[in-house]
């Protein structure tokens, strides 16, 4: 079943015309698909074009890729009316910012773990940890070597004859 369609009239300049007219003839395309599709870039780009003074220190990425696709590539270029840049641009510029994102929400759970289990590891280090009472101050300061609570004091390690 057809998509409904709707009719678009619009005045351009003569030069524009006749640069269109070529374009559409070059890539056998109709002016009505011509028109459909530059609208549709226009309202929903499919890739974010950095500023070109964003770009101003730039370096080379060269590879080679089989015959087969490299027409495809050309075939969705000329479709889309893209140049190899600009596809290759927003390919890269889309990944990268789909794991920066997947690194934020990773990070994110695990800031939001480390938060909640906070609190409960203070609570507990609290029930664990009795105050000293006077009498076990008063025989800590009378006794700086002895251990806490009776228990023995831990031996120095043997590390055998020294140079």
């Amino acid at each position: 079943m057809a998509a409904e369609t709707k009719g678009i009239t619009v005045k351009i300049d003569a030069g524009l015309h006749a640069q269109v007219r070529e374009y559409v003839e070059a890539h056998n395309m109709t002016m009505g698909e011509f028109v459909a599709q530059a609208l549709d870039n226009e309202l929903h780009p499919k890739f974010q074009m950095q500023e070109a003074n964003k770009m101003a220190n730039t370096r080379t990425i060269a590879f080679q890729v089989p015959e087969d696709l490299f027409q495809r590539i050309k075939d969705y270029l000329a479709r889309n009316n893209m140049t190899q840049r600009q596809f290759f641009l927003g390919l890269i510029e889309a990944e990268l910012d789909r794991e920066q994102n997947e690194i934020n929400d990773i990070q994110a759970v695990e800031s939001a773990k480390a938060d909640s289990a906070a609190p409960e590891e203070a609570e507990s280090e609290s029930e664990m940890t009795e105050p000293a009472s006077e009498q076990d101050i008063a025989e800590a300061q009378a006794d700086p070597e002895a251990s806490p609570e009776g228990e023995p004091e831990p031996e120095e390690p043997d590390f055998g004859p020294t140079m």
